[in-house]
């Protein structure tokens, strides 16, 4: 009788934590992980790069046009000067 309520109480408690892990992460834990590590920024912290180049290559910038709602700051990301874009400006080394 012993072993049959350890038994039970065992299996309650795995299916319990199991439920409770279920609810915190969801039922796509591997996309939750890898939404998680493509935010970091590796430039700086593992690799020798300028954090504000790789932030421009990853925002999905692909031509010059007035977007807003990209960089408010310059119509023409990265070829603005750093004084006129604190967002991208200054990553076009010909540009003072």
């Amino acid at each position: 009788m012993y072993r049959v309520r350890r038994m039970f109480v065992t299996l309650a408690t795995t299916l319990a934590f199991g439920g409770s892990v279920f609810q915190i992460g969801g039922c796509d834990v591997l996309g939750t992980a890898v939404s998680a590590i493509s935010t970091i920024n590796p430039c700086g912290t593992l690799l020798v790069c300028d954090p504000r180049e790789y932030t421009f290559v990853t925002s999905g910038i692909d031509g010059p046009g007035a977007r807003p709602y990209d960089d408010p700051f310059c119509v023409y990301p990265p070829f603005c000067s750093a004084s006129v874009d604190p967002i991208f400006g200054g990553l076009n080394p010909l540009i003072p």
